[in-house]
Order: structure tokens, then sequence, then C-alpha cells
């Protein structure tokens, strides 16, 4: 009789206690909205828009001596993003760029992208992208938005820059090859 009891006791003690572990601290409320804004993308290195939301950066060739230490950088090459150009994308609309953390080039102890070129690799060496309306390199692991700007005259320029950076010492020669993802938000 002790032993059921006993059992029972502890049966309804731990019951107790679990309970009571698996009780809420707080609540998190979460709310969005989902625009019918729709905007036309395009991109690129000229000072007009380009041709679609895909688009190449080439970066200007540079030499191993320009990216002599960790932390040096070199190279950088202008492009932006350009949000508008069609009756659906109102003057006023604010709009940003979210470089996606999801992007399976960077690097999560940097923040910078990798060089993922498959042949003759540069060693040492990543691809930084800087927010260039406040001049500052952009951490893509922190899935934040960039500068935001204003549709005027039907369109948006959300200005970058794209440049080599050395990591881990002096970069070696060879080649460079990265990619990363973005979105277009309405802040």
């Amino acid at each position: 009789m002790k032993k059921y009891t006993l059992a029972a006791t502890l049966l309804a003690v731990s019951g107790f206690c679990a309970g009571s572990v698996f009780a809420a601290d707080g609540t998190i409320s979460i709310t969005g909205a989902i625009t019918g804004t729709t905007c036309t993308i395009s991109g690129g290195t000229g000072a007009a828009p380009g041709s679609g939301a895909n688009f190449p950066v080439v970066l200007p060739t540079v030499q191993s001596s320009a990216l002599a230490g960790n932390g040096a950088t070199a190279g950088s090459k202008a492009y932006a993003i350009y949000v508008g150009g069609n009756a659906t994308c109102r003057d006023g609309t604010k709009v940003a760029v979210l470089y996606e953390a999801t992007s399976p080039a960077i690097n999560p102890a940097t923040g910078n992208l990798k060089n993922m070129a498959s042949a003759t690799p540069a060693s040492n060496v990543e691809v930084q992208i800087v927010d260039a309306a406040i001049n500052k390199p952009i951490d893509l692991r922190a899935s934040q938005n960039s500068t935001p700007a204003t549709v005027t005259g039907g369109i948006a320029t959300l200005p970058f820059h794209a440049r080599y950076i050395a990591t881990g010492g002096a970069a070696g020669k060879g080649l460079v090859s990265t990619n990363v993802q973005y979105s277009v938000t309405f802040p």
C-alpha cells in the first residue's frame, strides 16, 4: 500500500512541476501588411535602370598588393537597384532593399559574400556590399533594410557598391565569383 501511495504522490508532484515548467512568460504579437503596390524592379551598373531584377556587377581587376592585409578593401564598383517606372508605382512610395540573410554565399563569420569561384579562386578575399546612401558596409547576416528611398517622378534609385575585402590576411591571386539574393521592401 505504501508503494502505491508513494508512486501516486510522485506522479502527482511530477505532473505539478511539469505544468510549472511550461507556463508562458509573455506573448509576442506579430503584425504586418501586404501592399497592392506593384513596382517594376531593375538594376545595373549604369546611370539608368537595367533590363531586369537579375543583373551582373563586374568588379575591376586589382593587384593582390591592393589587398595586402586583413580588412583592406579595393576595386569598388557602383550599382543601383531601381524601383518604379510603371504607372502603379506611385510617387511618395518608400522603398528599400533587404539582402536575404539566407543567401548561400553569405559568410556567417563576417557578413560578407564568400568567394565561390570554382576554378582558381583567389584566397583570403570576399566581396563586401556597401549602402552607398550612407557609405557604410552592410552586414548581410543582419536581415536589415537598406537606407530607404522615395519614388519621385515614377522611380526610386537605391545606390550600392560592391568591393573586394581581404579576410584572414593578404589576398592571393585568382578569380572571384559570388552572388546574393535581395527583396524590395516597403518600410
